[in-house]
């Protein structure tokens, strides 16, 4: 009697644990959090949040609000990436969305894709960018920027060729910004991942399928 009691139980809590665990599935793994959840240091971060990113409280910065502390670093860096960097916008988008291609990061995509176009990037370059295609017809400090990223991307490493390139027709000063920029995103991207942040678009250049295995 005790051992079919125990196993009862243990068929219960099993029911249960799978009946949170498919809830939690249909769920948000970080719900919308809206200026008035927040207080004190998560408050002084929404705030500025709202303030000084193009989509006020969401995609990544839902997530980030989560740690204000580390997150005012990474916004203080978006930031620099946004307004003070000396890499040409063009490039800064390319490397974006590269890096957003590299780790399927479809919410970074959307939201890069028309800003990319925006600043001249080739539409027909972003579509083998999106195809995960070396792109054709680059010109020399796009395909620079996409070898350097994609290398450091895939490998964690830029081998000296693609290094001397980069120094030679950006400079010292934007290798070392497009480095961090990648980085950047990466760690964005990241947290758009983990957080299954995705977005409505089921079709069109601005949407971003997941990679083939």
């Amino acid at each position: 009697m005790q051992v079919a009691n125990s196993l009862k139980r243990s068929l219960v809590r099993a029911a249960l644990l799978t009946s949170a665990l498919a809830a939690s599935a249909q769920q948000d793994r970080f719900p919308q959090l809206k200026l008035e959840d927040t207080s004190g240091n998560q408050r002084a971060l929404a705030e500025r949040m709202l303030k000084e990113t193009r989509v006020g409280l969401g995609g990544p910065w839902n997530v980030m609000l989560r740690s204000p502390e580390m997150s005012e670093g990474l916004l203080s860096l978006y930031n620099y990436f946004r307004w003070k960097t000396a890499l040409p916008h063009r490039l800064l988008e390319l490397a974006i969305l590269t890096t957003a291609r590299e780790w399927s990061v479809q919410f970074e995509w959307f939201a890069h894709y028309p800003l990319a176009v925006q600043a001249g990037l080739s539409p027909a370059v972003l579509s083998d960018l999106r195809a995960r295609r070396r792109p054709e017809n680059m010109k020399p400090d796009e395909a620079v920027t996409h070898d350097f990223t994609v290398e450091l991307c895939r490998k964690h490493i830029v081998s000296d060729a693609t290094f001397q390139k980069a120094k030679a027709l950006l400079g010292e000063k934007n290798v070392v910004d497009l480095t961090s920029l990648v980085g950047t995103y990466i760690s964005i991207g990241a947290l758009l991942n983990v957080a299954e942040v995705k977005t409505a678009l089921k079709d069109g250049p601005a949407y971003l399928p997941a990679l083939q295995p």
